[in-house]
């Protein structure tokens, strides 16, 4: 067939006798009910042959036998590959980092850095507790709870819109 006669083709080119799918159920059921065909098989169809899985082992054997194993040191040289690079990498980094400048970590920096993240208070607190670098005189001081100073706090550094949207 030619390509261009391909869009042109409109039947699949299988066909089925009429009534085939009405009667279909009807038939199947008929063959079923035949107690015949069930009632006169006595054997199963299959067989095997006479010794077979006592000779089995023996034979498998026999076929290893003949052929040589052919070892492979995939792992270990892969190891010692991994390893040469591994040592090679951290030499050359090494060597790289001496080279460049050390940036001294200032007060300004860690500020800054607290300023542009998105820690809360507790998760600054938590922080701050596992730290050793706080004095040993360091003492978080506590307040006492009271209505007037959280609802004075709230009016002076939130807006009700912030509020309002938790």
């Amino acid at each position: 067939m030619k390509k261009e006669k391909l869009h042109n083709i409109k039947s699949s080119g299988f066909k089925t006798p009429e009534n085939y799918f009405n009667t279909f159920d009807d038939k199947l059921f008929e063959r079923l009910n035949i107690k015949e065909n069930i009632e006169g098989v006595t054997d199963s169809g299959f067989t095997t042959p006479k010794d077979y899985f006592e000779t089995l082992d023996d034979k498998i054997l026999s076929k290893l036998e003949d052929k040589p194993v052919v070892r492979l040191n995939t792992s270990k040289t892969l190891y010692y590959i991994a390893g040469i690079a591994a040592s090679l990498l951290l030499l050359f980094a090494i060597f790289i980092n001496n080279g460049g400048e050390t940036q001294v970590l200032s007060a300004e920096m860690v500020e800054t850095y607290f300023e542009n993240s998105d820690l809360d208070s507790y998760e600054l607190a938590e922080l701050l507790v596992e730290a050793d670098f706080l004095e040993e005189d360091f003492t978080i001081v506590e307040t006492e709870y009271k209505e007037e100073n959280l609802e004075s706090y709230l009016l002076e550094n939130t807006d009700i819109e912030t509020i309002l949207q938790q």
